[in-house]
């Protein structure tokens, strides 16, 4: 799983990093499983996607990890709107701190509603520019979905 897996012991940051890795090859323009969807992100000489959307777990718990964001609502300058989001793009790893930043998205058709866990449409996650870092030693698994262009 990624040419890091020898390096590192903990094995959700090791996924995380080759996601990255592998997100980073490709421009913006089990059958189901963490390395199929590295696969097909970087296996076909021209693929269409730039992102694989990730669930986590909190260690311990097993509860699927909600993370939490504020941005400037786009209404006006002094209101904030809070994302919530159980499906995450990582955009960086810190192999040494294994610390990531991952960037929350949302369902195009469930923004801020507070039924998170209804059916995933990854077709139409949306990229919110909202990140949050986090320690990724703080996980016990990573679910990947099917690689997705955003």
């Amino acid at each position: 799983m990624g040419k890091h897996s020898e390096k590192f012991t903990n094995c959700v940051c090791d996924t995380l990093l080759s996601i990255v890795e592998a997100q980073d090859q490709v421009e913006n323009d089990c059958q189901y499983s963490c390395d199929t969807a590295i696969q097909e992100l970087v296996g076909g000489a021209s693929s269409p996607y730039n992102t694989i959307p990730v669930m986590l777990t909190c260690k311990g718990t097993c509860d699927l990890f909600v993370g939490h964001g504020v941005r400037r609502s786009h209404h006006t300058d002094t209101e904030l709107d809070v994302i919530n989001a159980i499906v995450f793009r990582v955009n960086d790893v810190d192999p040494e701190t294994c610390c990531a930043t991952l960037e929350l998205l949302q369902d195009a058709d469930t923004k801020n509603k507070s039924d998170l866990l209804k059916k995933i449409e990854h077709v139409d996650l949306e990229a919110t520019n909202v990140c949050i870092t986090v320690d990724l030693k703080n996980f016990g698994t990573v679910t990947c979905l099917p690689p997705v262009t955003l």
